[in-house]
């Protein structure tokens, strides 16, 4: 309820005629406690499509842990308990799809359901003993309706067994970088499984990897898909409602009594990629933190070209004997930052070649800048010439012409001077000798 609302309904209740003003004063002193909560004890704020560029010290989550990362580099946009070791529920589903896609080598290849992977474990599914189904349904039942049997298939089809695959999720595990993540099993129920653990910036390492895959991407972007268990066609639904918004494509829900709800999300909203998580959520609170966060991101953070490769980036010179003369350092591509313009610093940092020598020569390397933002270098590019400078020959050979002419004037005037000199000393002592 609104600000606007409670004043409202405050006076109207004060036009009621009160035989009894103890009758009242309970619910009175309840609607004051939250007029008082709303107007004077500070609080996180949380979704509201009215807010925009909310200070970053005002965002809050439901969920215990979450990040929002940049999707095309490591950039940490927010986060909020990112390393804190927290129960995967079915996100776990998306390591199990992975390897299931890069080991598997006909995704029409039909299985046939085991009994450790019939019926039970709270699907929505439930499969019977030699059942058939192919591996691309059962992946599908896993990403899309979150089916916890279809895991244990897919895991004895590719290793035997679901305690051999699982050694196979935690060796992926380490190799993309999830350093702190341990599974037990391949979809996530934990409650025989306690040390079955993850965090949010691992999740957030694992989806990325995940995503690289175009399968992968196809199926959880699924709102629904068709499948079929003994040749009869089942409709299943996406147990993640955001797919319903135009810019979230993926990527997994989850839930168990001791994991909370959490949810992984892969969003594009101009041109700008996300991965967000979410563990230890309330049911209202997955989505409710998911669009929160997405939301404040997309406000504040743009796409900006701090670096064109039309525009010089910076001057460089070069010489021999007879010149020195400047010329233009080019990228060779135009450099874009995800930025927050309001919080984000820029910086370069420029090594530039000492004593080039002419010629220049084109797309030839000649320094590089470092890109900084907020202190960490982001990038380094190389500095090119963009077209071929030669010696001034002309202008050389002009200087040394004039050099030599000089000299041969001189030298000609010199041996005129002492030829005449000695022509003068000869006449002058012949006209001496004569006279005597």
């Amino acid at each position: 309820m609104n600000p606007e609302t409670l004043i409202e309904s405050l006076k109207n209740q004060r036009k009621i005629k009160k035989s009894n003003l103890s009758k009242y004063f309970l619910p009175v002193l309840i609607i004051s406690f939250f007029i008082v909560q709303f107007f004077i004890l500070p609080e996180a704020l949380y979704a509201d499509e009215n807010i925009k560029s909310v200070p970053r010290q005002y965002i809050d989550t439901v969920a215990i842990s979450a990040i929002v990362e940049d999707f095309n580099s490591d950039r940490v946009l927010w986060e909020k308990n990112p390393d804190k070791s927290i129960y995967p529920a079915s996100i776990t589903k998306i390591m199990t799809a992975i390897i299931v896609l890069e080991k598997a080598n006909n995704l029409k290849e039909v299985v046939k359901i085991s009994e450790n992977a019939r019926g039970r474990n709270f699907s929505s599914i439930n499969f019977r003993v030699n059942d058939e189904i192919t591996v691309e349904d059962l992946l599908k039942a896993a990403l899309v309706s979150s089916n916890n049997n279809a895991t244990i298939a897919l895991a004895e089809y590719i290793s035997g067994s679901e305690k051999e695959f699982v050694k196979l999720m935690n060796k992926k595990a380490k190799e993309i970088g999830a350093l702190n993540t341990n599974f037990e099993n391949t979809n996530g129920l934990d409650s025989e499984n306690l040390n079955h653990r993850s965090t949010a910036k691992d999740l957030v390492r694992i989806a990325k990897y995940c995503m690289s895959d175009s399968k992968f991407r196809e199926l959880v972007s699924l709102k629904e898909a068709t499948i079929y268990l003994n040749g009869k066609e089942i409709i299943i639904q996406n147990t993640n409602s955001l797919l319903d918004g135009d810019f979230i494509k993926g990527i997994k829900t989850g839930y168990t009594n001791n994991a909370g709800f959490c949810l992984i999300t892969y969003s594009k909203k101009e041109g700008v990629e996300l991965i967000c998580t979410v563990l230890g959520s309330s049911s209202y609170g997955r989505n409710f933190d998911t669009l929160r966060l997405l939301d404040w991101v997309y406000d504040n953070y743009k796409y900006e070209k701090i670096i064109s490769k039309e525009k010089s980036v910076l001057d460089a010179y070069a010489g021999d004997v007879f010149s020195d003369l400047s010329f233009d350092l080019f990228t060779e591509k135009d450099f874009y930052i995800l930025l927050n313009k309001t919080e984000d610093n820029i910086y370069f940092d420029f090594d530039i070649d000492q004593n080039i020598a002419l010629p220049v020569l084109k797309n030839k390397s000649y320094g590089k800048v470092n890109v900084f933002l907020n202190n960490n270098r982001i990038e380094e590019l190389d500095l090119y010439a963009r077209s071929e400078i030669k010696s001034p020959e002309i202008e050389i050979s002009y200087i040394n012409s004039s050099y030599r002419e000089l000299i041969e004037s001189l030298l000609i005037f010199t041996l005129s001077f002492y030829f005449s000199a000695f022509t003068f000393i000869i006449i002058k002592n012949l006209i001496r000798l004569k006279s005597n």
